[in-house]
């Protein structure tokens, strides 16, 4: 009896220590279930308690409840009380205590709907609108969201505009280093360049050999060239009654056919140049076109009013233009040519600058000036118009700066032709203000800009000054960026001239390889729309075939300190041996000049009086003949090898003409020295003072007594 007792007794506790068991595991799950964190795809910690909600941050895990079933009647609503969490289902609305907040459920899960009026007993005992709450709290956070990212956009703006600021900063430095003109507005990140970058090859009077400028056409390609603009002038192989203009040295056909296939082959547009104003000394200097001239005692420019010029303009015009289209001319490119070849002939550039003589012969003094030059253009531009409607007629524009903007308007030509602005120096604005701009573009659609890489700094230099060229280029970016918007379609682009003469009747200026570093100076500079401080990226070195940049603390152009950049010297470009024989030149041409100039004015033995009256001190003078004797020696082995290294270039005419030019006038000199010294070395006997002196009247041709 009392084991049975006992037995009762210890089933009765292991039951109640087994029940207190289950009820402690099933809380301790519970627990575990409400507080559990588990881990998005995303690497992102949400509570099981949020996706019992289906509240899991987008959506992408299915919420509990869901799982549990509470979705599959459609309608049942699932209510979350505010206080404890607890889970009450109907079935199609059931409501917690007043305030809890709704679950509806439908087909594709449990969704937060607008709670019950009420408010939410908090667990403190404070009464607050859960709905306002949620979304004060979602506001909140929010704005903060908000302005967190309006700072970091704020601090990334300013971190660019100081990375910025530092990289124009280096990029400046890097100019002055070089010695690079500085320039507001040009640089990396800046606007494009130019469309169109044409280089103007003057041909008058001095031809390269056109085997010469097949070997320069890919090198203007690589640095950034889009056409050629080709002036001929006496070098065109005219025919018929205009066969006394060519030159005896003047291209042949074949010659011309050879350099136009290589510049269509390298996708380089060709604009010939044709004056038909001024600068026709070349052909009213000849006898047979004498009628033509305005003035009679200056062949500079025709007679506008005269119908046998407009005849002239024809032919010359015919002739030239007819040759450089290959789709009608059979002669220039083969069909196969013309097809694959998509480079045609789309401009013709009239000239028309500089005509200084106008309204002079009896035809055109009772006309006004201006009206006969736009009268002239207009003609012109027509001709072009009725022959070759599908050409493009640009002019030079100097001639039009003067005038005013009706005259300009009412003559016709701004539908015509296009204007070429030039300047060459430094400042653009000097020579076109602000207002010469306006008018342009009120009369004309669109303009071209000219620069200018040779031939614009003096007429007797050997070797262009390349830091005046480049700023010039760089100063002719900055105006088209500030003028082109002017123009209703805009500006086309920039020429870079190289004059050969400064008109038909000058010497040489800089011969063209002499001047080929300055060309790839400019023209690399205008392709880039800025100067490239990087020798790498900065295609100069390798067009040009120069030695790589030694080290970094050494700027690898440095135009400030080397005015006649020797640098090149040490490149192997074609012409490179005529670059290296011009620095020769000029520095034997400034010590000869520093040297006669001290004979005449400074030195007192060997002046002109002491050669004219044939009175000096020997020992002084044969002391001054010792530098003599060195720079003669000099020059003559110069002039030795003048022939052999120009004629990689030139013909016998034009390298006879530059040693003559050049070379043989410092040796005239010299050897008159030498002469005039011995002569005064050798006499010995010396007359009293004083000496008979040239009266001034004498020397005029005056008689003294009037």
């Amino acid at each position: 009896m009392h084991s049975r007792m006992l037995i009762v007794c210890w089933r009765r506790k292991l039951f109640f220590l087994g029940a207190s068991l289950l009820f402690l595991l099933a809380l301790w799950f519970w627990g575990f279930l409400y507080t559990t964190h588990i881990t998005e795809d995303g690497g992102k910690i949400v509570s099981v308690r949020e996706l019992m909600l289906g509240s899991a941050h987008g959506g992408r895990h299915e919420s509990l409840l869901q799982r549990l079933g509470f979705h599959e009647r459609h309608g049942d609503t699932v209510v979350l009380d505010g206080n404890n969490g607890a889970v009450v289902s109907h079935g199609h609305a059931a409501h917690g205590e007043q305030g809890s907040l709704q679950l509806e459920g439908d087909e594709g899960g449990v969704k937060f709907v607008k709670p019950t009026p009420g408010v939410i007993r908090s667990g403190r005992g404070r009464h607050t609108n859960d709905w306002d709450v949620i979304m004060q709290d979602r506001t909140d956070e929010g704005k903060q969201n908000g302005q967190q990212t309006g700072a970091k956009g704020q601090r990334h703006i300013s971190d660019e505009m100081r990375m910025a600021a530092e990289r124009q900063s280096h990029y400046e430095h890097e100019l002055k280093r070089m010695g690079v003109p500085v320039i507001a507005g040009i640089g990396p990140g800046g606007r494009p360049p130019p469309a169109q970058r044409l280089v103007h090859f003057d041909l008058k009077g001095a031809p390269p050999k056109v085997s010469y400028l097949r070997r320069l056409m890919p090198i203007l390609k690589t640095l950034g060239a889009t056409g050629i603009l080709l002036e001929y002038e006496d070098m065109f192989p005219y025919g018929g009654t205009l066969q006394p203009l060519a030159a005896r040295n003047a291209y042949n056909r074949d010659e011309i056919l050879e350099l136009l296939k290589t510049a269509f082959a390298l996708g380089l547009t060709v604009i010939p140049l044709v004056q038909t104003f001024g600068h026709l000394e070349y052909a009213l200097k000849l006898k047979e076109f004498v009628h033509l001239r305005e003035a009679e005692d200056s062949p500079q420019a025709l007679c506008p009013s005269y119908n046998a010029s407009i005849t002239f303009v024809e032919e010359l015009l015919t002739q030239v233009i007819e040759y450089h289209m290959p789709a009608e001319n059979g002669n220039l490119l083969h069909k196969e040519d013309i097809e694959r070849l998509t480079p045609k002939l789309t401009h013709i550039h009239i000239g028309c600058d500089e005509v200084y003589r106008l309204a002079e012969c009896p035809r055109c003094r009772h006309r006004l000036k201006d009206q006969l030059f736009l009268d002239h253009v207009y003609n012109v531009a027509m001709l072009i118009r009725r022959r070759w409607p599908h050409l493009r007629v640009i002019i030079w524009d100097d001639m039009l700066r003067h005038m005013a903007v009706d005259a300009l308007q009412a003559s016709g030509i701004g539908k015509l032709v296009e204007p070429m602005i030039w300047v060459y120096a430094e400042d653009i604005y000097k020579f076109v203000q602000s207002s010469t701009w306006e008018k342009y573009s009120a009369v004309f659609s669109t303009a071209w800009a000219a620069s200018a890489f040779k031939g614009a700094h003096g007429e007797g230099l050997l070797m262009p000054p390349i830091r005046r060229h480049l700023e010039n280029t760089l100063r002719w970016l900055a105006v088209m960026q500030g003028e082109g918007n002017r123009f209703s379609h805009g500006l086309q682009g920039l020429a870079l001239t190289g004059w050969q003469r400064y008109d038909h009747f000058a010497i040489l200026c800089e011969l063209l390889p002499a001047a080929l570093p300055s060309l790839a100076v400019c023209l690399s500079t205008a392709a880039k729309g800025y100067f490239d401080v990087s020798a790498r990226t900065n295609p100069i070195l390798s067009s040009l075939t120069c030695p790589e940049p030694t080290g970094e603390h050494h700027a690898w152009l440095e135009l400030h300190k080397d005015s006649l950049t020797v640098m090149f010297s040490r490149c192997m470009f074609p012409g490179s041996m005529i670059y290296r024989f011009m620095l020769r030149l000029v520095t034997l041409t400034t010590e000869t000049e520093e040297y006669t100039d001290a004979i005449r004015q400074r030195r007192g033995w060997l002046t002109d009086y002491n050669i004219r009256h044939n009175f000096s001190s020997a020992t002084r003078v044969d002391d001054l003949l010792g530098e003599n004797y060195r720079l003669l020696n000099s020059v003559s082995n110069l002039a030795r090898t003048a022939a052999s290294t120009l004629t990689e270039v030139y013909d016998h005419w034009t390298y006879g003409e530059f040693i003559e030019q050049r070379i043989f006038p410092m040796l005239e000199e010299l050897k008159r020295l030498e002469r005039a010294g011995e002569g005064l070395k050798k006499r010995r006997v010396w007359p009293q003072r004083p000496l008979p002196y040239i009266k001034p009247f004498e020397v005029l041709g005056i008689d003294e007594k009037t």
